[in-house]
């Protein structure tokens, strides 16, 4: 076989000048496949609003989005993978607070510095905790939560849904607040909680929204207090901390996505107007609903400077209480 070296040099030569013209260079669309990534295992709470975001990010970008769910280590796994990947705008990651919490409840080196690693995308939005009981427990307010605590030193318990979780830290803060010694029963995700819960093993535990939501009533849980500066708009006659006079549970956590740093600012401003977009839609707002999230419009500057707010926070409970993700 012959190859003709000045057609080849030729060719690439022509590939190279039109490399270096934007205009030409824009106008061929972009094909390959776009990863979602999801740090938490399949069928969880996110996959009614990211499973959806990423069918119609397909759909406006007419290009394939694969959702890839990389469980583990409290979303460390999937959080670890992003930062093997090219800052290329190809691999978003989705996270939650305890992409903040995990670094801020370390003692050891950290395993990512999020300021300089990864870079905001957009938040979906907000979301609140709940402190909930079983729907079949006698006790109908804070105050009755406060009176049987105390009266049962020891031996009346919170739940959580993963030690060194909000659920974690806000039970523990709680439990300060009280001045009362009151164990934590933590476990490895929401759904064996819920279980413990309904079957009267358990009393209380702070949870999502969400989960409060979804769990009202007929369906296992009431709904005594949100962790929040304001009440929740699907909750709306439950009381928030701060009106109960509790101070320092207004923190709320958030859902997001989010790229490698050092991703082309033009790709990163591509992707995050049609989020932008598509959260808007009838569909995705009802669905940010039902999953508890309160719509977020900050910018990635002000995502970055919450972040590291946030950070200090955690970091000085995590310090508090003696709890470590380690």
């Amino acid at each position: 076989m012959t190859i003709d070296i000045g057609r080849r040099h030729w060719t690439m030569a022509l590939l190279a000048s039109l490399a270096g013209l934007p205009e030409l260079a824009s106008a061929q669309p972009e094909t390959r496949p776009l990863t979602l990534l999801v740090p938490y295992a399949a069928g969880g709470a996110a996959d009614p609003v990211v499973r959806p975001l990423a069918q119609r990010l397909q759909e406006v970008l007419a290009r394939t989005v694969l959702v890839d769910n990389k469980a583990g280590a409290n979303g460390l796994i999937g959080t670890q993978y992003l930062l093997r990947q090219p800052p290329d705008g190809l691999t978003m990651l989705f996270h939650i607070t305890s992409l903040i919490q995990n670094i801020a409840l370390s003692r050891g080196k950290p395993p990512y510095d999020f300021a300089k690693d990864i870079e905001p995308l957009v938040l979906l939005g907000r979301q609140a905790v709940v402190l909930v009981v079983p729907a079949s427990s006698p006790y109908q307010s804070l105050a009755d939560l406060a009176r049987a605590a105390k009266a049962n030193p020891g031996n009346f318990s919170f739940g959580s849904y993963g030690a060194g979780s909000t659920s974690h830290i806000y039970g523990e803060q709680l439990r300060a607040a009280w001045n009362i010694e009151m164990p934590h029963v933590a476990f490895r995700g929401t759904s064996p909680l819920l279980q413990d819960m309904l079957g009267g093993r358990v009393p209380m535990a702070f949870v999502s929204a969400a989960t409060a939501i979804e769990r009202q009533g007929d369906k296992g849980l009431r709904s005594i207090a949100v962790a929040h500066s304001k009440r929740l708009t699907a909750l709306p006659q439950v009381p928030t901390l701060h009106e109960l006079g509790y101070a320092g549970f207004d923190y709320t956590g958030w859902w997001g996505l989010f790229l490698r740093a050092g991703t082309p600012a033009s790709v990163a401003e591509r992707l995050r107007n049609a989020i932008r977009a598509i959260l808007q839609e009838p569909d995705m707002v009802g669905r940010l609903q039902l999953a508890g999230l309160e719509p977020s419009s900050e910018t990635p500057e002000q995502i970055t400077a919450a972040m590291q707010n946030e950070y200090r926070h955690w970091e000085a409970l995590s310090r508090r209480f003696n709890i470590t993700a380690d």
